[in-house]
């Protein structure tokens, strides 16, 4: 029966749950980062999932902390020993401080399995002690009580009308074992769309959709983001390879397009993986070659690690707002207000991983002429009412490598790759198809 049994002999708490919702969807809500900060903890705490990689050897981590702030937030670090899709989650869990490190009260293995009950399905969570003391420790902090409330709230979640409508994505596993969600709609040619930073697959949702009509399209969520894997130290060359697992999952060819900062990554990718791609359209790649504008901060990359490891995400998103984007500091505060700046600090980690891949793309000097090998076409379109050093920087790319064709896509600015996403396929469709 659903409920909560202390079982003191193993030193086990036991929870179990069962939701009329399906398996599919129940596995989603425990395995999508986006999905679990909705509803994981108690009721009236708030959780923030940092990393969230599930597979065996991948960790989880996050934290939780009361809307009302009556109390200090709850650091956790989870390390998946065993995954079973649709069926089993087995992890190790401790307790963490503001470093990420255990805080020494000891890890608690648990056991998660989802059990089809009819057209539903049943959850048992088994959460087990290293000694008594232990078990102690998390009966006096309510874990049980904490655990319960969190499996109603998921409930809640389930049952939302407005969360009916969110996607379950595909996951796949890349060549290094991470976990990729990725999302796949329409028909025709393939394309695949890279997100920048600090954002997930729903950043370019409008374009992704738009191109639907005429091409498969394929987003994803890039490492460090939404449903996909984080594993430390990060590595560009990775992203490649997610990349060129996600143009398996099209059928073994496929387009790319990007716009601004993702777009170093696509030619990265477009050049290690040859005649696979069949053609690239860059929006206003944010390339910096030379003195039209500041290069990238001298120390951006380590300043922005430093922020992230202190905690300061905000604080971190303001840095490349103001350093690199150059937005004047008095606009900030308005900035903060708006919700997309809460999510910009859950992915700040992932303005140094575009950074890196963009080291010596911003730094205001040529192109380097040894980084990219690409023959298929290629089009940079930069908007009519673009700033002059992202054109000085399309036209550079396009005297670097053949098959470059610049384009203009008129009464647009930078913003046009994410805010009008109709004109910006409409052009890639002509490029691309003809």
């Amino acid at each position: 029966m659903d409920g909560i049994v202390i079982d003191k002999p193993s030193r086990t708490l036991h929870i179990r749950r069962t939701y009329t919702a399906a398996v599919d969807r129940v596995w989603w809500a425990w395995t999508d980062a986006e999905a679990i900060s909705r509803w994981w903890g108690p009721e009236g705490w708030a959780a923030t999932v940092y990393e969230m990689d599930v597979r065996p050897g991948g960790r989880w981590r996050f934290q939780i902390a009361p809307a009302d702030e009556s109390s200090a937030p709850v650091r956790n670090v989870a390390t998946y020993n065993a995954v079973v899709a649709r069926a089993e989650l087995h992890y190790n869990a401790a307790f963490a401080d503001e470093a990420w490190q255990s805080d020494n009260t000891g890890d608690f293995p648990t056991a998660v399995t989802f059990t089809p009950a009819g057209t539903g399905c049943t959850v048992d969570v088994a959460a087990t002690f290293p000694d008594d003391r232990a078990l102690q420790r998390a009966v006096e902090l309510q874990m049980a009580e904490g655990y319960a409330e969190a499996l109603d709230r998921l409930d809640n979640f389930l049952n939302d009308p407005n969360s009916e409508g969110e996607t379950i994505m595909d996951t796949l596993t890349s060549a290094d074992g991470t976990t990729i969600a990725y999302e796949k709609t329409g028909s025709g040619p393939a394309i695949i769309v890279v997100s920048n930073v600090a954002e997930d697959h729903t950043g370019v949702a409008g374009l992704a959709k738009a191109l639907s009509r005429d091409f498969t399209v394929i987003s994803f969520d890039r490492r460090g983001r939404g449903g996909s894997g984080d594993p430390q130290p990060y590595d560009p060359a990775r992203e490649i390879e997610d990349i060129a697992a996600l143009i398996d999952v099209a059928g073994g060819t496929a387009a790319l397009t990007s716009g601004s900062g993702g777009s170093g990554l696509t030619l990265d990718a477009a050049s290690a993986l040859g005649d696979k791609v069949t053609g690239v359209y860059l929006y206003e790649p944010s390339f910096i070659v030379d003195d039209s504008r500041p290069p990238a901060p001298t120390g951006y990359v380590e300043t922005l690690e430093a922020l992230v490891a202190a905690g300061k995400r905000s604080e971190a998103v303001e840095y490349f707002m103001t350093e690199m984007i150059r937005v004047p500091a008095e606009y900030i505060p308005m900035m903060k207000q708006d919700p997309s700046w809460d999510l910009m600090a859950k992915y700040a980690h992932t303005y140094a991983y575009d950074a890196r891949t963009l080291a010596d793309l911003q730094d205001g000097t040529p192109l380097p002429t040894d980084r990219w090998t690409i023959e298929a076409p290629i089009a940079v379109s930069v908007g009519s009412e673009g700033e002059e050093f992202i054109r000085r920087g399309a036209h550079a790319l396009a005297a670097l490598l053949p098959n470059v064709t610049v384009l203009t896509l008129p009464d647009q600015d930078h913003s046009a790759f994410w805010m009008a996403p109709e004109p910006v396929a409409a052009q890639a469709k002509t490029f691309l198809l003809g």
